[in-house]
């Protein structure tokens, strides 16, 4: 039950390492799919800071991103 809490009360968002292990990839990937235009939906912060947010990582997964 401890688990399942903490899972709730964590941010939904993820920097490029988080968001990599999230989705079961490496980094790298994910900095070449931003590179090419590819991959899931990303956010920039301060136009340097690079977060994905969960719903965008899971969408991604199923294939329900239409980049």
């Amino acid at each position: 039950m401890r688990r399942v809490l903490d899972a709730h009360s964590r941010s939904p968002w993820h920097d490029t390492e988080s968001a990599a292990a999230y989705i079961g990839c490496e980094p790298g990937t994910l900095k070449t799919w931003r590179a090419r235009g590819g991959g899931p939906h990303y956010h920039l912060i301060n136009s340097k800071s690079v977060r994905y947010h969960r719903d965008d990582l899971d969408s991604f997964v199923r294939g329900e991103d239409n980049r």
